[in-house]
């Protein structure tokens, strides 16, 4: 297992004995908010329980299947290692759509359980977990509040080669090294696709711009985009972990000539270029992106010459990024792109993702919050520079636990990304992949 010291890996032992921690009210609480326990005085007897398949291999789980029963008998809470298919309530599915649902921390808000449902739906397919049973109220709070306290605990699944497989994203990252960008189309539903188009231009119409970055800090919208799990694994196969955001801005334009002419996202780096990447840009379409709507332009395997474009120079043929509403274009290591021209009338906004190897610094200055770490798991804090050991040496030496951690968990992902380069194509040389792999069965 590769974490912190105040992290966990979902169903790991760590994992279980912090849930039976929190139920038996060792962790840190108010004096107005009683234990679960005492929260549940009179409450009769109830159990729950989970059964997930498909566990990464390092786990060592038997038969890469892991279960946990939680058991209320009425006056104090018990935490197992096991599945109980007769629990009140049942919860069965892929391990890794198990985990991006567990990293969905305030499930007790407005709406908090129909969006995580909806969102795993859609990411991992309807039969990746369901759920059959009930409890009533009272149970059901204090378990939203266990959910949310492993929430801002569990790291994503550092198996990378797992993890992809698993969102059917190992083709994205054979052709995004192929070409420089890959399009996963539909990676958020339209209904938050909808959502984060109004939170930009409101955000946009507050203060009176047509651009703005430091968007992360404007929403719980822009917070579940930075972390949207599909386009942070494409970040994880081109930056290595602990990627850090370069800024996350957005852009509101009307019709007319692109403003935003041919270049690279590469600011005072020398050419050649290094032979990895140093910085890579997710672009969000909240409308459907056509050759009228004015989509960035990519220049496919540009990313080779190790170069910025000459003045004046004939990028040769350009690639217009067309994906309906709610996909996500990631291109990387330098790539040539500019702005098309917009013949459509209305507006474009879009929302740019800009990432940058751990060890660069950012276009943004970096702000924790300590509400947005508290509503968020631990992967937004690793995108803040939180989990590295960079600015963090003091009068008594350097961070040594966080950068043993981060080398083996730069050391795991990177095997895991060659294991993915060693799989063949099932696409000819140079043919998009318009839609992702089949997760396997």
């Amino acid at each position: 297992m590769i974490t912190l010291p105040h992290h966990v890996e979902f169903l790991s032992d760590r994992w279980l004995e912090e849930a039976r921690r929190y139920l038996a009210g060792e962790v840190g609480r108010g004096i107005e908010r009683p234990a679960p326990a005492a929260r549940l005085q009179g409450q009769a007897p109830f159990s729950v329980s989970g059964h997930f398949t498909d566990a990464p291999p390092h786990l060592a789980l038997p038969g890469e299947a892991g279960g946990c029963t939680i058991c209320f008998d009425g006056a104090a809470f018990a935490v197992r290692a096991d599945f109980d298919p007769a629990a009140d309530l049942v919860v069965e599915g892929d391990y890794q759509a198990a985990l991006t649902a567990g990293q969905m921390v305030g499930i007790s808000a407005p709406g908090g359980v129909a969006t995580l449902l909806r969102e795993t739906a859609h990411l991992y397919g309807p039969n990746a977990m369901t759920v059959r049973g009930s409890l009533d109220r009272r149970a059901l709070d204090v378990l939203a509040g266990l959910f949310d306290h492993l929430g801002r605990k569990t790291v994503e699944n550092p198996d990378l080669a797992h993890r992809a497989a698993r969102q059917g994203l190992a083709g994205k990252i054979r052709e995004m090294e192929d070409q420089g960008y890959t399009i996963i189309e539909n990676a958020i539903t339209p209904q938050f696709a909808d959502e984060a188009r109004e939170a930009i231009l409101a955000t946009l119409a507050t203060h009176g711009y047509q651009t703005m970055n430091w968007m992360l800090y404007h929403g719980r919208a822009f917070e579940r985009l930075a972390l949207n799990p599909l386009l942070m694994t494409l970040i994880d196969a081109s930056l290595g972990r602990g990627a850090v955001i370069a800024s996350l801005s957005c852009i509101r334009r009307g019709p007319g000539a692109g403003f935003i002419p041919l270049h690279t996202d590469y600011a005072h780096v020398p050419d050649p270029y290094p032979e990895f990447a140093m910085t890579g840009v997710g672009v969000w379409a909240f409308e459907d992106w056509t050759e009228a709507s004015g989509p960035t332009v990519l220049v496919p395997g540009s990313h080779r010459l190790r170069r910025p474009p000459r003045p004046g120079e004939d990028p040769g043929a350009g690639v217009p990024i067309l994906m309906p509403k709610g996909s996500v274009v990631f291109f990387t290591e330098g790539v040539w792109h500019w702005q098309g021209d917009r013949t459509q009338p209305g507006e474009r906004v879009t929302l740019h993702s800009h990432f940058n190897r751990g060890i660069l610094r950012s276009l943004e200055a970096k702000k924790i919050d300590e509400q947005m770490i508290w509503r968020n798991p631990p992967r937004l804090g690793e995108m803040l520079g939180e989990d590295d050991w960079f600015e963090k040496t003091t009068a008594t030496g350097r961070d040594y636990v966080r950068f043993d951690y981060m080398r083996r968990l730069l050391a795991f992902n990177d095997q895991g990304k060659q294991a993915i380069l060693a799989q063949a194509n099932t696409a000819p040389a140079g043919a998009r992949r318009p839609v992702r792999d089949p997760i396997p069965a």
